[in-house]
C-alpha cells in the first residue's frame, strides 16, 4: 500500500503497540460509540456481545493491514463475514455503513493518540500520512462488508421468491410450506390479506418501488416478486378496501386485480382468481375482483368462453351489418342497465315495439330469451368476452 519509508514505518510502529497493546481498549470504544450513535445496533437485532465480537474481527483485520503484515486465513473473510451476517439480520447497510466509519473515527484517534505518545503526534507529515493509510486500511473493509452483504442480499432474496413460489404451488393444502412462507417472509399467519397480480409486458420495478413506498408508510407488510411478465403480491392490510386502490395506484397504467384473502394459507386461492380477472380484462387499472367477476369467469376457460360467445354471436352473422348493430344495441342495454322495455326504450331512444321486435328477433336467433335469468347471463357473459375480444384487436 505506501512504500516502506521512515514515516510509514513509524506509523506502521504505532499501529503495531495498537494491536499488540491496547486493542481491547479501542474495541470497547468503538463498541459503546456506535450502540449510542447507531440506534440499529441499539435494542436492535444485533446483541452487544455479536457487536463486539465482529468488531475485533474487523478491527483486527484493518490493522494488521495497517501494520503491513499477511492476513492470517483466520481473519481473511473478517469483513466479508460479518457484511454477510448483518444482511441476514436485517440491518440496513446504511447502519453497517455507519457503524464502519465510526470504526474508521475510533482507530484514526487511538493512531493519533499512539503517535503523540511517541513524540510525534502533531506532526504534519505524521498526520497527513496516518489518515491517508486508516482511510485506505478501513476502505478496504468496507468494500469486503458490502461486498457480503450484497451477496447475502441476493441469496436472502432467491430464499424469499422460493418461499413466496412454494406458498403459491401448494401453500392451500399443505401448512408446511405456510409455515416456512411466515419464517422466510416475515408475513403473520393470520389477519387479512389483499393479493394483487397485474399485467407487466415489460417488468416495472421502479412503479412497486412507490408503492411499497406508500405501504410502508401506512404500516403494511407485503412481500412483491415478478414472474414472466406478471406482478404477484401480498399485503398483509391496516388499510380498507375502499383505501387499497388508491395506495396501489402507480400501477395504474397496467391491468391489475385486487382479490381479499382470510389468512395467508388462502393467499394461493386469491393469487389464481386475480390471475384470471387480469386475463379476462383488457382495461388498465387496480379493479377489485368483486367489481369484475364476468372478466374472471370468461378468462377460466378461454375455449369456452369462445364457445359461448360464438353461440350468442354467430346465429347474428346472417343479418346485415345494420340490423346486427340494431340488435346488439338493445341487447346490449337491457345487459347493462336493466329494466323493462319502457326503460330501453327510452334510454337508446327507441320506440317501444323497435325494442320488442329486436328482442324478438335475438330469441329467435340465438335461442336466449333474455326474461330468463340463465339466459340474460349466458348473454351478458357473451357480451363481455366480445368487449375483451375487441378491446384487445383495438
Amino acid at each position: 500500500m505506501f512504500d516502506q519509508d521512515p514515516m510509514t514505518g513509524l506509523i506502521r510502529s504505532a499501529a503495531r503497540r495498537l494491536l499488540d497493546i491496547r486493542l481491547e481498549e479501542i474495541i470497547d470504544r468503538a463498541v459503546q460509540q456506535t450502540v449510542d450513535d447507531e440506534p440499529e445496533y441499539t435494542g436492535g437485532p444485533v446483541s452487544r456481545e455479536d457487536l463486539r465480537y465482529h468488531m475485533d474481527r474487523t478491527m483486527r483485520l484493518a490493522l494488521t493491514r495497517l501494520v503491513g503484515d499477511a492476513i492470517p486465513d483466520s481473519l481473511r473473510s473478517a469483513a466479508t463475514d460479518v457484511g454477510r451476517i448483518r444482511a441476514q439480520q436485517g440491518v440496513p447497510l446504511p447502519s453497517v455503513l455507519h457503524a464502519f466509519r465510526i470504526d474508521l473515527k475510533t482507530l484514526w484517534e487511538a493512531l493519533i493518540a499512539e503517535g503523540r505518545a511517541v513524540g510525534i503526534g502533531s506532526r504534519a507529515d505524521f498526520l497527513e500520512r496516518s489518515s491517508l493509510m486508516v482511510w485506505e486500511t478501513v476502505e478496504t473493509n468496507t468494500e469486503e462488508v458490502v461486498e457480503g452483504y450484497q451477496v447475502a442480499q441476493g441469496n436472502l432474496e432467491e430464499i424469499r421468491s422460493a418461499a413466496f413460489e412454494q406458498l403459491l404451488l401448494d401453500g392451500d393444502h399443505h401448512q408446511p410450506t405456510v409455515d416456512n412462507a411466515v419464517q422466510v417472509l416475515g408475513l403473520p399467519e393470520t389477519g387479512r390479506y389483499i393479493c394483487i397480480v397485474g399485467s407487466f409486458p415489460i417488468p416495472r420495478p421502479e412503479l412497486v418501488a412507490e408503492c411499497a413506498a406508500r405501504l410502508e408508510n401506512n404500516g403494511d407488510s407485503f412481500y412483491f416478486s415478478w414472474f414472466a411478465q406478471e406482478l404477484r403480491g401480498v399485503i398483509h392490510a391496516h388499510t380498507s378496501r375502499s383505501d387499497i386502490a388508491a395506495t396501489l395506484a402507480p400501477l395504474a397504467d397496467h391491468i391489475c386485480s385486487i382479490v381479499g384473502a382470510e389468512g395467508l394459507a388462502m393467499v394461493p386461492r386469491a393469487i389464481r382468481l386475480a390471475r384470471m380477472a387480469v386475463a379476462g380484462r383488457a382495461a388498465p387499472g387496480v379493479r377489485h375482483l368483486q367489481d369484475n367477476w364476468l372478466h374472471a369467469v370468461t378468462a377460466a376457460n378461454a375455449e369456452l368462453s369462445d364457445a359461448l360467445h360464438a353461440a350468442v354471436y354467430e346465429p347474428l352473422l346472417a343479418l346485415s351489418d345494420y340490423e346486427r348493430s340494431a340488435i346488439l344495441e338493445t341487447v346490449g342495454d337491457l345487459i347493462a342497465h336493466g329494466g323493462t322495455i319502457a326503460n330501453v326504450a327510452e334510454r337508446t331512444f327507441r320506440h317501444r315495439n323497435t325494442v320488442r321486435k329486436r328482442l324478438r328477433s335475438f330469441t329467435a336467433l340465438t335461442g336466449l330469451d333474455l326474461t330468463e335469468t340463465n339466459d340474460l347471463a349466458t348473454t351478458a357473459i357473451a357480451f363481455t368476452v366480445d368487449a375483451q375480444k375487441r378491446l384487445r384487436v383495438g
